[in-house]
């Protein structure tokens, strides 16, 4: 494919709900590390990067083939750094070195349920078509026409869509719209795109689903005693 797409895997030392989760195993290997492979084996990524700012995440991510080019800055592995700020930088250090791309995509090690055609099915997508931006979707697990927010006195009231619930007949599943839920797995922009808004939410983005069982973000513990089960029962398989 006549393009150059820079991968980039965001793996920071600090976590507060999951201490050191980018190096938790699943399935016998660090999340950092399934990545690094999907990364590795995906046909269209011109190169991938892990940005850290941790020793021990920069030797696991070496050990498993990863590129770990620089020191992510400080101040961008801090709990308020944002992730756009991470895709910036890498970005400019690339630039800094004479290196162009013209996509980037974000792999976030929380993914280890990825495949490799996911990555270069975003990637196609993005090239084939007029989308600034492409990231895999999945159904959401509740509708989130369902979702309930705290009203007056404590009681729940609809949260979306007034109405919607409390009247007959509309409670069930079949009757809702159809809407994606972002589960993070690959997100990929054009950079020219990126450089004008900074993020992946462009006006011109285009979903690529992704069953839902493969949709889990393991940023929560619950997730990861989920996911770990899962394999273990063969339900899933990396």
């Amino acid at each position: 494919m006549n393009c150059r797409t820079l991968g980039v895997i965001p793996a920071r030392g600090g976590s507060k709900r999951i201490p050191n989760k980018n190096l938790k195993q699943v399935d016998g290997k660090p999340l950092v590390a399934h990545t690094i492979e999907h990364a590795t084996e995906s046909e269209y990524l011109t190169e991938a990067i892990v940005s850290t700012e941790d020793e021990d995440i920069k030797q696991v991510a070496r050990e498993y083939g990863g590129n770990v080019p620089f020191d992510r800055p400080e101040e961008l592995a801090t709990d308020t750094a944002k992730t756009r700020q991470v895709v910036t930088h890498a970005l400019d250090w690339f630039d800094e070195q004479g290196e162009e791309f013209d996509y980037v995509c974000r792999l976030q090690p929380t993914s280890p349920l990825r495949k490799p055609e996911d990555i270069d099915g975003c990637i196609k997508k993005i090239h084939e078509t007029d989308a600034t931006a492409v990231m895999t979707v999945s159904d959401y697990f509740f509708p989130p026409e369902w979702s309930l927010a705290e009203g007056d006195g404590g009681f729940l009231t609809e949260y979306l869509v007034d109405g919607y619930l409390f009247e007959e007949g509309q409670t069930r599943s079949q009757n809702t719209r159809g809407v994606y839920c972002s589960n993070g797995a690959v997100s990929i922009a054009d950079v020219e795109a990126w450089r004008e808004v900074g993020m992946f939410y462009t006006d011109k983005l285009l979903p690529f689903e992704v069953p839902k069982i493969r949709s889990f973000d393991l940023d929560e513990p619950a997730y990861l005693t989920v996911v770990r089960a899962l394999i273990e029962s063969g339900i899933l398989d990396l």
